[in-house]
């Protein structure tokens, strides 16, 4: 069973961070510096500076979560979930100590669930957590987490039995 490359469109989605961050940003803040001058162009780009300084926990879950997507696309082929379609990975954010990934893939989810293992190993982390969103049957979300697993009487080793997270309320 093999999958249809992404569409261009769905490549520009994936690599929106990455095409931000090399074609329009540099561009902003050129266009920015001749607009508003250079003092003003160098006050705007110190107070920037410092608040990514004072809020690097932020700037670096977020970099991390970025991350965290590449490596979830690159194992989706080798997981052969059914019907040949993979995931498409909507969006992903960092909650408290975990990193959210909001997936969406029709009959994805059991699959997901019985591979955990294998997506907690491409992602570098020892547990992965794959909850079905209560409202909708297609949104599927991977709670991707750093520490080590909990006993929690609320998480269910059957796919039939799991518990809705916080991040959907």
């Amino acid at each position: 069973m093999t999958s249809s490359p992404p569409t261009f469109p769905l490549r520009i989605y994936h690599w929106r961070w990455e095409i931000l961050a090399v074609t329009l940003l540099p561009y902003g803040l050129v266009t920015f510096a001749l607009w508003a001058g250079p003092l003003w162009a160098s006050a705007v780009l110190a107070t920037a500076l410092g608040l990514a300084v004072l809020r690097r926990r932020q700037v670096r879950a977020r970099i991390h979560a970025i991350r965290l997507q590449h490596r979830l696309r690159a194992v989706f082929p080798r997981l052969r979930l059914p019907g040949g379609r993979l995931p498409v990975i909507l969006w992903s954010r960092p909650r408290g100590g975990d990193i959210v990934v909001s997936l969406f893939g029709r009959e994805a989810f059991e699959h997901l669930h019985r591979n955990r293992t294998v997506l907690a190993a491409a992602c570098g982390v020892p547990e992965v957590y794959v909850d079905r969103h209560p409202t909708y049957a297609s949104l599927v979300t991977l709670t991707i987490s750093p520490t080590a697993p909990k006993r929690e009487p609320g998480r269910a080793s059957l796919p039939s039995n799991v518990v809705p997270l916080r991040a959907h309320s």
